[in-house]
């Protein structure tokens, strides 16, 4: 005699409808959090500041980010003609030659703050904390906006720092690049010294030769 197969509840249909709704609900909401809060994402506002520009010593740099951190504005000052490729900097002697200007754009920030442009192809960057240390690239201690090109606008504590920088900047020292800079010296010294005494001993043979 055949078996007589067992119906499955309609309950449980019902259940298994339901779940699977849920989970497609559950997949579809991640996605749309995922656009909207991409993970890593950092608060735009953090580019709000008054920055220096190694290319352009002395030249003012402010950013201002909108309240909804998606838009900032840029503010600077620069010498010579607008679009000019020379790298210029604002000291009172390049100014007096080539004149003073100010400039502005407007600029959007994307990938959940994580990048920032100006939407001209060349200001074109992200935030770069104090501590990445990239590579080789120079002020990677400091907290600013690192370019596409390698340059990066670092942060002042204060607008009128821009006065100062590069000169009064110290770059960061690690253990090791010290330790080594200290096993340098030490080999110098040891070195400078066992010549001084070599040169000595010979001296004072010379000298009770005569």
């Amino acid at each position: 005699m055949m078996r007589k197969r067992r119906r499955m509840p309609l309950r449980f249909f019902f259940c298994a409808r339901h779940i699977r709704g849920l989970a497609t609900s559950l997949s579809a909401s991640l996605l749309v959090l995922g656009t909207v809060f991409p993970a890593h994402a950092i608060d735009g506002s953090i580019y709000t500041g008054d920055y220096a520009d190694p290319l352009h010593p002395f030249c003012e740099r402010h950013i201002a980010v909108s309240p909804d951190r998606m838009t900032f504005r840029y503010s600077g000052t620069a010498v010579g003609p607008k679009n000019d490729v020379v790298l210029r900097g604002c000291s009172e002697e390049e100014q007096r030659i080539y004149g003073s200007r100010k400039g502005a754009f407007d600029g959007t920030i994307l990938d959940g703050g994580r990048r920032i442009t100006a939407g001209d192809g060349v200001h074109e960057g992200r935030w770069e904390p104090a501590g990445s240390k990239l590579g080789k690239q120079k002020y990677g201690d400091v907290d600013g906006i690192r370019w596409d090109d390698g340059n990066k606008w670092v942060r002042l504590d204060n607008p009128q720092d821009v006065l100062s920088f590069p000169n009064t900047y110290e770059p960061e020292t690690s253990l090791v690049d010290a330790g080594i800079k200290w096993i340098f010296c030490a080999y110098v010294a040891f070195s400078l010294l066992a010549g001084a005494k070599e040169f000595s001993k010979r001296f004072q043979k010379w000298s009770d030769s005569k």
